[in-house]
């Protein structure tokens, strides 16, 4: 699967320099609430992404990068798209979606070579274009096709973040890879989810003016240690919204979101 991006990068003196085209593989677990429950058994997906936007990087301390990107993108996620496992008996599914987000970073390297951490951020609408049970006598499948009506054939709203590494070879070449999850929510209820999100979000923030002060008493330890401690935050906030989509508001009527985890391996080449 391939995914092409067109993007603006700074050289170290914050002008324009490359373009790029990404190509990236994907490999995704698709479920509704834990996968220990009757829907757990979702086919895994392949996926067809496009991304445009800006990226940014700009050296400090010396050996420091501080990246920064923002775009827009679209996908096409489907059961039929990926040969690396068996589909028979689990359910099969076609979603489009799209939306914008951003992703930063620091990392550290010089001219001709880096290595950067990084985390994204993304609103994101998906729509369930089909669906295919395949095997309805297993039970549940009538309580399975209740939920999975619910986002057929409708944009609906969601949130993704990503936990992942840019490595930069003579500034002409990128590999990319990186762990996504996403929760795709049955129904936006706007202040449930506002209040979710304020909390997550101020979470987040305090955490990073912690690892600012741990990056600047020790550059290299303290950019591993930024990314561990967000990306281990983000993945956190995710676990507890996989039962009940606006944690921790709404939990007398928490429902179950619809949730993808994917992993993306990709490489860059700037021009």
């Amino acid at each position: 699967m391939d995914k092409f991006t067109h993007s603006k990068k700074l050289n170290s003196y914050g002008l324009p320099a490359n373009k790029n085209i990404e190509n990236e593989s994907f490999f995704a677990c698709q479920s509704i609430g834990s996968c220990a429950n009757a829907f757990g058994k979702f086919a895994n997906l392949g996926n067809w992404d496009i991304k445009l936007g800006k990226s940014e990087q700009k050296n400090f301390n010396r050996i420091l990068i501080d990246l920064n990107e923002r775009y827009v993108f679209g996908s096409y996620l489907s059961s039929s798209t990926q040969t690396i496992s068996e589909t028979n008996y689990k359910i099969l599914t076609d979603a489009y979606r799209f939306g914008f987000g951003s992703r930063d970073g620091i990392g550290f390297g010089g001219s001709g070579f880096s290595v950067v951490p990084y985390i994204s951020q993304d609103f994101v609408w998906t729509k369930l274009s089909d669906y295919n049970l395949q095997s309805p006598a297993e039970g549940g499948g009538s309580d399975q096709s209740a939920v999975l009506n619910e986002y057929l054939g409708t944009f609906r709203f969601g949130d993704k973040a990503s936990y992942g590494m840019k490595i930069e070879l003579a500034s002409m070449l990128q590999l990319n890879a990186n762990y996504e999850t996403s929760v795709v929510y049955r129904r936006h209820l706007f202040w449930y989810w506002s209040g979710s999100y304020i909390v997550s979000q101020i979470g987040y923030n305090a955490l990073g003016y912690f690892t600012d002060d741990i990056v600047d008493n020790s550059p290299v330890i303290g950019t591993v240690f930024n990314f561990l401690l967000k990306a281990g935050y983000q993945y956190g906030y995710y676990l507890l919204r996989k039962e009940n989509m606006n944690w921790p508001f709404n939990t007398s009527g928490k429902e179950a979101p619809l949730t993808y985890e994917m992993f993306n391996v990709g490489v860059t080449f700037l021009f």
